[in-house]
């Protein structure tokens, strides 16, 4: 499983620097075009957002990963340690059943985008493609989720199993 989780990371990782770095190089290229050439590449703005998009669901699920999404520590830092674990467990919780509430939606997002057809303006790019990125982004996300739950899980019962062995 550890295996697993390394090569989806190294995938999640080259994923999203892949797009961030394509991204910013096309939006370069057509600044660099308006200005000097007086010329504008017609879907540069639709394959750049659509490459934003990705980016930010799959740099959500690795910002789930490292702990970077901002969060308020006022009540856990005056909870003893027992609270604070009780508490990051229900927040855990939450972002689960929110994570896999939001991934459904997306998936019938997704499903609907494909059965009536829909392609983007320009490049006439199916936009099940970019839709795909909210169930795939929460799933990743929800996946985080789940493994820091069960860190946590190890974590309470080794802290409330030392007060039973007493």
């Amino acid at each position: 499983m550890e295996r697993l989780l390394e090569k989806l990371n190294k995938v999640e990782e080259y994923v999203a620097s892949s797009l961030l770095i394509m991204t910013s190089l096309l939006v370069f290229v057509q600044v660099i075009l308006r200005y000097f050439a007086n010329y504008s590449i017609s879907w540069s703005e639709e394959i750049a957002l659509m490459m934003i998009v990705w980016f930010i669901f799959l740099g959500s699920s690795i910002a789930v990963r490292e702990k970077a999404h901002v969060n308020m520590d006022a009540l856990p830092n005056i909870l003893p340690p027992k609270g604070k674990l009780l508490l990051e467990m229900v927040s855990l919780i939450i972002s689960v059943v929110f994570c896999g509430l939001i991934t459904m939606a997306g998936v019938n997002m997704v499903i609907g985008a494909y059965d009536i057809g829909s392609a983007s303006t320009s490049l006439k790019i199916p936009l099940y493609i970019p839709y795909a990125s909210v169930p795939v982004g929460l799933l990743l996300m929800m996946i985080r989720y789940l493994i820091q739950l069960k860190n946590l899980f190890v974590e309470a019962i080794d802290i409330f199993g030392k007060r039973e062995a007493k």
